[in-house]
């Protein structure tokens, strides 16, 4: 069966709602069948972090901040980067990240990882942490 194009909004999906943010998993093998990408966007509550930070053993990412401003923590030293408007940070396979809003309004933030695959599916537990804002 050959694979369509399909057109995704935030409206389309359910909210992932995980303690201090709302995730919105747009393409994905289990939302349109994507087989090399999962995209999606997180909007983090104003003072609120992404609980717990993490590390994707085979994956990269990148974060493109659409409104707000925020703190990306990265690597082994928690490094602080600054994330504003129209700002993209590719993080490699094996690099710790995180997302913190230390501002009083919202940040909304895309990310994009591949190969396919959430990793809240991938790793429950993770989920469930986050769920809970556990780090």
């Amino acid at each position: 069966m050959a694979r369509k194009p399909v057109k995704v909004s935030p409206y389309d999906v359910e909210p992932i709602r995980l303690n201090e943010r709302t995730n919105f998993k747009l393409i994905d093998p289990t939302t349109v069948e994507s087989q090399h990408l999962t995209f999606g966007m997180v909007s983090v509550d104003p003072g609120g972090i992404c609980e717990p930070g993490h590390a994707h053993d085979e994956q990269e990412e990148i974060f493109f901040c659409l409104n707000g401003r925020g703190i990306v923590y990265i690597g082994e030293k928690r490094e602080p980067w600054e994330i504003a408007p129209k700002d993209a940070i590719f993080i490699p396979p094996g690099t710790y990240h995180n997302l913190e809003n230390p501002h009083a309004t919202p940040l909304e933030v895309l990310w994009i990882q591949s190969p396919a695959g959430w990793v809240f599916d991938k790793h429950p537990d993770l989920k469930e942490k986050a769920a809970r804002g556990e780090a």
